[in-house]
C-alpha cells in the first residue's frame, strides 16, 4: 500500500517537472469555505517535499465560525500576492497597451473602418439612382403610349405600318350616324381601292390614304390598320393568305351640318370650325380652296406646281391669319385683367386716333371711319370701336398683355389631337405706340388658327372652361364589336366664370345692338365678335366667332372669308346663320 502511494507520489511529481507551469486552483468561499490551494511549477518538488494542506483546510473550518472574515486570511495568503491580482494586473497592462496601439494608429483604424459605411452609402447611391432611372424608363413608356404612341404608329414612314397593309384592308371612317365617308374595296386581285363618297366635302379633315397622306387617314392609320375581327375569322384569313378587315374609326363629324357649311362656304376661300362646347367634340370642319380625293393622283402635280396654291392645305388647322376685331376678345380680357376699373372706364370716339411710330405718327380709323362718340367698355366692344380699343392697347403693360394671351394658348400647342400649327402673339413696352394700338385691335404682330378662335369663344361659351377638341368618338370592330369610346377630356380653365359672364353679355350685345344683327332673328339667342383684318396687297380678311344659344350652349362657331371685298356683316355672318340655324332647327 505504501509501495503504491510512493509510485503516485512520484507520478505527481513528473507532471509537475513536465509541465514547468504554474497552476492555482482556487475555491469559491461560499463552496469550500474560502479554501485556495496555490502551487508555483516553475518549482520542482520532491513528492516527499509537496506541502500537505489537509491540516490548514480542517483548521480553516473549524475556526470559520468563530473567525471573521479578514481575520482568516492565512499567512501565505498575506505574504504571497494573490495570482487573481496579477491576472487582473496582467489584463489591465493589455487594456492599456490596447489603447496605445488605438492610439498610435490614429486615423489609420478610423480610415480602415470609415470605408465600410461608405461603401454601403455607395451602394445606396446606386440603388436609388437605378431606382430612378427605372421610374423615368417606365413614366416615358406611359408618356410615350399616351401622348406619342398614335402619332408615331401614324407615321407614313413607319415600316410597321406598311407591312400591316400588306395584311389588313384599310377600314372605313364613319360620320356620327354611322354614314360611311371613307372605305376601301378589294378586287378579285386583291387590290384595293380607297373610296370617298362625299368627294370634296370632307377633302381635309377626312384627308387622303396614299397620296398626301394627310386628315384623319394619317392621324387615325394605326386605327384603321388595326383589325380586332373574330380570332377565329382572323386565323382563317391568315392560312388563306387573305386580308383581314381594319377596324372603323367613328367620328363626331355632323354630316347635315358639314354640307351646309361647305354649300356655305360657296366659291368663297375661308374656313368653317364647329364645336360643340360642352364636349369639346367637332362638328364640321371646312377648308377652301379644296380637292376631290378620289381624283387627287391625277391632279396632284398640277396642283403642287403651283407654289402658291392653298388647295392641299386645312387651312381650319394648318393656316394662321391676322384676326382683326375679334382678337378685341382677348384685349377686353386683358383689361379686365389689368387693375383697372373697366365699368367706369369711357372715350370719345372720333372716328380716327393718332398714333406715336417711333418716327413720327400715324392715323388709326375706325371700319369706315365711323364715329361712335361717347363710349364705356362695353359699347366699344359692341360697335367694335377701334379707337377706343387702341386706346386701350396704349393703357396695357405689354408683358401683361402677353400673358394674358399665353394664357388663351397663343404661342403654345393647343390641347387637341388634331395637327395644328401654334397660333401667336408678340409685344413690347418699347414697341411703338401705333404697334401697341394695333395689336390692340388685332392688327399688329398677331395670328390665329381658325380652331383657335373657336377654342376660346367655345371656352367662353362653357363658363371659362375649355373642353379639348377631338375627332374621334370611338373604334368598332369592322363586324361592330367595340374596341374604343373616347370620353370628353377637360382642358381646365382659360378664365374666370365672371371674366366669362361679362364677356357674355358684351358678345350678346354684338348680336343684339351692334356689328351682328343680322343673327338676331333666328329664332334663337347668339353671341358672337366680328371682325375685319386688313391684310396687304390683298383683300380683307373677315371673322364671325360666336356660341347659341347663350343661355345653353350647344355650338361654337367660327367662319373666316379671305380675301373679301366687304365687311364682316356682310360675309362672315350670314354664313354662321345658315350653320347656326341647321344645328339648332
Amino acid at each position: 500500500m505504501k509501495k503504491q502511494d510512493k509510485n503516485n507520489q512520484r507520478k505527481t511529481s513528473k507532471n509537475i517537472k513536465k509541465n514547468q507551469e504554474e497552476f492555482t486552483f482556487n475555491v469559491d468561499d461560499d463552496n469550500l469555505d474560502a479554501f485556495e490551494f496555490s502551487v508555483n511549477l516553475d518549482d520542482t518538488y520532491d513528492s516527499d517535499e509537496i506541502p500537505d494542506y489537509s491540516d490548514s483546510y480542517q483548521k480553516k473550518r473549524l475556526s470559520r465560525r468563530t473567525t471573521p472574515r479578514q481575520e482568516r486570511m492565512t499567512p501565505r495568503q498575506e505574504s504571497v500576492p494573490s495570482h487573481r491580482e496579477d491576472i487582473e494586473n496582467e489584463t489591465e497592462k493589455l487594456r492599456k497597451n490596447k489603447k496605445r496601439k488605438a492610439s498610435d494608429r490614429g486615423d489609420n483604424t478610423a480610415k480602415k473602418l470609415r470605408p465600410v459605411g461608405a461603401k454601403k452609402k455607395q451602394i445606396i447611391v446606386v440603388m436609388y439612382s437605378f431606382l430612378a432611372l427605372f421610374l423615368i424608363m417606365i413614366g416615358y413608356f406611359v408618356y410615350f403610349n399616351i401622348f406619342e404612341g398614335q402619332a408615331i404608329a401614324s407615321n407614313p414612314n413607319n415600316v410597321r405600318t406598311a407591312k400591316l397593309q400588306e395584311n389588313i384592308v384599310r377600314g372605313k371612317i364613319l360620320s356620327n350616324d354611322g354614314t360611311v365617308l371613307a372605305d376601301s374595296t378589294v378586287d378579285e386581285e386583291g387590290n384595293v381601292t380607297r373610296n370617298y363618297p362625299f368627294n370634296n366635302i370632307f377633302a381635309h379633315v377626312i384627308g387622303t390614304a396614299n397620296i398626301n397622306k394627310s386628315g384623319l387617314e394619317a392621324s387615325a392609320e394605326s386605327l384603321l390598320l388595326t383589325s380586332n375581327a373574330n380570332p377565329l375569322e382572323r386565323a382563317i384569313n391568315e392560312i388563306r393568305g387573305d386580308k383581314n378587315m381594319g377596324d372603323s374609326v367613328i367620328t363626331t363629324l355632323n354630316i347635315d351640318l358639314q354640307q351646309v357649311a361647305y354649300d356655305a362656304l360657296g366659291d368663297n376661300q375661308g374656313v368653317v370650325v364647329a364645336i360643340e362646347p360642352s364636349t369639346g367634340k367637332i362638328l364640321a370642319m371646312v377648308s377652301k380652296p379644296d380637292y376631290n380625293p378620289n381624283t387627287l393622283a391625277q391632279s396632284y402635280q398640277e396642283i403642287i406646281a403651283d407654289t402658291d396654291s392653298k388647295v392641299l392645305l386645312n387651312q381650319a388647322t394648318q393656316g394662321t391669319f391676322v384676326p382683326g376685331s375679334i382678337f378685341k376678345i382677348v384685349t377686353a380680357l386683358a383689361y379686365m385683367r389689368s387693375g383697372e376699373d373697366y365699368q367706369s372706364y369711357t372715350y370719345n370716339c372720333q372716328g380716327n386716333i393718332s398714333l406715336d411710330t417711333g418716327s413720327g405718327s400715324t392715323t388709326l380709323s375706325c371700319f369706315n371711319n365711323s364715329v361712335h362718340g361717347t363710349v364705356n367698355f362695353e359699347t366699344s366692344f359692341i360697335h367694335s370701336c377701334n379707337t377706343s380699343f387702341a386706346n386701350i392697347g396704349l393703357n396695357l403693360d405689354a408683358d401683361e398683355f402677353t400673358e394674358v394671351s399665353n394664357s388663351l394658348l397663343f404661342n403654345k400647342s393647343l390641347p387637341t389631337s388634331v395637327s395644328h400649327v401654334k397660333s401667336s402673339f408678340s409685344l413690347s413696352n418699347t414697341d411703338s405706340g401705333w404697334l401697341k394700338g394695333a395689336t390692340a385691335i388685332g392688327q399688329g404682330n398677331t395670328a390665329i388658327t381658325p380652331l383657335h378662335a373657336t377654342m376660346i369663344v367655345s371656352a367662353v361659351a362653357n363658363g371659362g372652361m375649355l373642353m379639348e377638341p377631338y375627332l374621334i368618338d370611338s373604334v368598332k370592330s369592322y363586324d361592330g364589336g367595340d374596341v374604343q369610346k373616347n370620353m370628353p377630356v377637360n382642358y381646365g380653365s382659360l378664365m374666370s366664370t365672371g371674366e366669362a359672364s361679362t364677356l357674355t353679355e358684351m358678345m350678346r350685345g354684338v348680336v343684339t345692338s351692334g356689328t351682328a344683327t343680322s343673327l338676331s332673328n333666328l329664332g334663337f339667342s347668339v353671341a358672337g365678335k366680328t371682325g375685319t383684318a386688313e391684310v396687304d396687297n390683298v383683300g380683307n380678311n373677315t371673322w364671325f366667332v360666336g356660341f347659341a344659344p347663350v343661355d345653353n350652349p350647344k355650338i361654337a362657331i367660327c367662319v373666316l372669308i379671305e380675301n373679301s371685298e366687304k365687311s364682316s356683316s356682310y360675309t362672315a355672318v350670314p354664313i354662321a346663320g345658315q350653320v347656326l340655324s341647321a344645328y339648332l332647327k
